[in-house]
């Protein structure tokens, strides 16, 4: 039964390393893009949508713009 065990657990671990090394991956990440497209598409069908994308551009800016003004302050101490 102990033999049995093992060879079913080691079966069930490498069946899914042999898809994936076979262009199962190929497959899975064309798929995750697939459902991260109609994601998407459902959620700019909302009405809040655009207001949603814009808060997040802005806080992006506010951020690379906060990360540029930390990097000048760190130039400025280097140099004399």
């Amino acid at each position: 039964m102990k033999l049995f065990i093992v060879f079913l657990s080691f079966t069930l671990l490498s069946v899914p390393v042999t898809a994936l090394a076979e262009g199962g991956s190929n497959r899975v990440i064309a798929r995750a893009q697939a459902q991260r497209d109609e994601s998407m598409a459902r959620f700019l069908e909302r009405q809040d949508a655009k207001a949603i994308v814009s808060a997040q551009q802005a806080a992006k800016a506010r951020l690379a713009a906060r990360i540029a003004g930390s990097a000048a302050i760190e130039r400025s101490v280097d140099q004399p």
